[in-house]
C-alpha cells in the first residue's frame, strides 16, 4: 500500500472552450500551471467522445468511440507524473439522451460541447507512474 500526505494548493476553476479536446485541454492547463500533484473533476456534454477500457485478462485497453452527443455525468480523476512528465487519469461517465450510461477511461479525441473543470493542486510528493507487472498498468510505485 502506498500513502503519502499531502496539503492543499491552488484551486483553479473554469470552462472549457466548444469545440475543444476535454482530455489535452486539462493537460495543458495542468503544464501551463506546473501542477505535480492534484485532483480534477468535470462535469458538462461532449459532441464525440473517445474511452478506454482495460481488459484485465488480455492486460490491454480497447478503446471506444462513441460518435453522438454524451453528458458528462462525472468526470474525475488525478495528476502525477510519468516518465518525469505531467500524467492525468481520468474516469468518465457519460449518458446519452435516454440516460444510458457508458463510462471509461478519457483518451485524447472527446470534443467538448460544454464544459467547467475544477483542478486542486496538492502539495508533497510527486507520484510517478511506473509499469507493473502484475497488472499490466502503469501504477504509482
Amino acid at each position: 500500500m502506498l500513502i503519502n500526505e499531502y496539503k492543499p494548493g491552488r484551486e483553479f476553476m473554469g470552462r472549457l472552450d466548444y469545440g475543444s479536446d476535454l482530455f489535452l485541454s486539462l493537460l495543458s492547463l495542468v503544464k501551463e500551471k506546473d501542477i505535480k500533484v492534484g485532483v480534477i473533476k468535470v462535469i458538462g456534454a461532449c459532441k464525440k467522445s473517445v474511452v478506454a477500457i482495460y481488459d484485465q485478462e488480455e492486460k490491454k485497453y480497447r478503446n471506444v468511440t462513441l460518435e453522438k452527443p454524451m453528458e458528462i455525468v462525472s468526470c474525475i480523476g488525478n495528476v502525477s507524473t510519468a516518465q518525469g512528465k505531467p500524467a492525468l487519469h481520468l474516469h468518465i461517465v457519460l449518458a446519452d439522451h435516454e440516460g444510458k450510461a457508458f463510462g471509461g477511461h478519457l483518451l485524447e479525441g472527446t470534443e467538448i460541447f460544454a464544459g467547467e473543470f475544477y483542478i486542486k493542486e496538492l502539495i508533497g510528493p510527486t507520484l510517478e507512474r511506473n509499469h507493473d507487472e502484475v497488472t499490466g498498468l502503469n501504477l504509482w510505485i
